[in-house]
């Protein structure tokens, strides 16, 4: 008989492990997975779609997104799976967590979760997960349909035509071999993931350059720093899967490298707190050539992101755009401790 897998998500790992011991001394036939992040298990599920029976998920981590926010994907993604949502915040979202999680999960459990709880709920998951996994499987193979038909309608998937994108954008930037180094695919700096993060070239001032690829084909975009982004194709406005706007995402991204290069300078024992010696940041937002930016009131957004579409992006541009930065003083440790850290 086929071990049942169930997935713990939490960044707590003694909360991990209590829920772990409980579940394989009351259950025989299970297995039992980890993972301390929403972008562990997105990794996971996006690579094994049918592979967990039972995701047990924490709604709360601290930085970036929350379980809640990941439920559409999980959904999409792995559509048999049943989810229960577990979260110490008890009077920020137990009484509205059913109302704001709908159909997307099976129950919620309140931390400390009692052993009867647990094992009571664990074992309805598991018996309505087996009994509607014939349904489960047809829906996801019309949801697959359903997805392209979408690429005909200009709709595609994040995970098909969107990953594509930011596959042609890296190579792109990898072809600037005179004046990006070590161009990073899919960085990961303090749980906020990156698109691409590199680093300049001498004789160019040494930067950091994010790059987040953002794929509207087709799409008018509308909105500021201050309110969200609304796409508008075909003169109809669609809902976005992004919980944030386009302004807070790149923003959110600026704040954990910086973050993250403060840190490898603490523990590096670098006091100098003049940030003329801490290399400047530069963020570019990549659009689709199709897309139309001539919507976004950018006069509140962060002034070293640009905004701008692919057939813009060039060495050229990387170099004028540095050029034109405040100047900073990095020493060859700072450059290197930067290099050999920021993206572990």
């Amino acid at each position: 008989m086929e071990k049942k897998i169930i997935a713990l998500t939490d960044d707590d790992s003694n909360i991990r492990n209590a829920l772990e011991r409980t579940i394989l001394k009351h259950f025989d036939n299970v297995e039992v997975k980890q993972f301390s992040s929403t972008l562990e298990i997105k990794k996971f599920l996006l690579n094994n779609p049918n592979a967990i029976n039972l995701l047990i998920l924490d709604i709360h981590f601290g930085v970036g997104e929350t379980g809640i926010d990941i439920l559409p994907f999980i959904k999409q993604t792995a559509p048999s799976v049943q989810v229960i949502l577990l979260s110490a915040m008890e009077k920020t979202y137990g009484e509205s967590v059913t109302e704001v999680a709908g159909d997307m999960i099976f129950d919620f459990m309140s931390k400390p979760v009692t052993e009867t709880e647990l094992i009571v709920k664990v074992r309805k998951a598991l018996r309505t997960q087996e009994s509607s996994l014939n349904k489960t499987v047809q829906d996801l193979q019309s949801q697959n349909t359903l997805l392209s038909s979408m690429l005909d309608n200009k709709q595609q998937s994040q995970t098909g035509a969107g990953r594509m994108f930011e596959e042609e954008i890296f190579n792109k930037i990898s072809q600037f071999n005179k004046v990006v180094l070590s161009p990073k695919k899919n960085a990961v700096v303090l749980g906020q993931e990156i698109d691409v993060i590199a680093f300049t070239k001498p004789p160019l001032p040494f930067t950091v350059l994010i790059f987040e690829t953002k794929y509207f084909p087709n799409a008018k975009l509308i909105g500021s720093a201050n309110e969200d982004t609304k796409i508008i194709i075909d003169g109809k406005e669609i809902l976005s899967e992004k919980r944030r706007n386009l302004f807070e995402q790149t923003d959110n991204q600026f704040k954990q490298v910086s973050k993250k290069i403060e840190k490898i300078l603490k523990e590096n024992n670098f006091n100098i707190r003049d940030e003329f010696y801490r290399p400047f940041i530069q963020t570019f937002a990549v659009f689709t050539d199709s897309t139309d930016i001539s919507g976004l009131d950018l006069k509140n957004g962060n002034r070293y992101t640009k905004f701008l579409k692919a057939k813009e992006l060039t060495a050229d541009l990387i170099i004028k755009t540095v050029f034109a930065s405040p100047k900073r003083n990095v020493t060859e440790q700072v450059k290197n401790l930067i290099l050999e850290n920021l993206t572990k």
